[in-house]
């Protein structure tokens, strides 16, 4: 996965910014951070007050970081865009990222004392 990271990396700031020169940085940027946005607005807003994440919360975090969800997200877009949307490789270099130093979140359990 860090070798993926590296490719994403360096098509998204080395190919399309200074060779091709069509990247749009801040759009990247935003989709570089979305997965995170995306799931971790909802769990704060849900844990006003509360001291455990919700129940749902690290389900909401690995939907957002997971290849399942950004392959047809990025098809479909470039599909009815009619043009490769570059910046949205972002959040697949997030997924990457993320993935290649293990990280993912896990539920926690509660078990009953019995």
């Amino acid at each position: 996965m860090l070798l993926i990271t590296i490719i994403l990396l360096i098509v998204l700031f080395y190919w399309r910014q200074f060779v091709v020169k069509d990247l749009n940085l801040i759009s990247t940027v935003f989709w570089i951070i979305f997965p995170d946005l995306a799931s971790f607005i909802p769990i704060g807003l849900a844990m006003r007050g509360a001291k455990e994440w919700p129940r749902w919360g690290s389900g909401l975090y690995n939907f957002l970081h997971t290849f399942l969800v950004w392959i047809p997200i990025f098809a479909i877009w470039n599909i009815f865009s009619g043009a490769v949307q570059w910046p949205i490789l972002g959040w697949a270099g997030h997924i990457t990222a993320d993935r290649s130093v293990g990280y993912y979140l896990r539920a926690t359990t509660k078990g009953k004392a019995d």
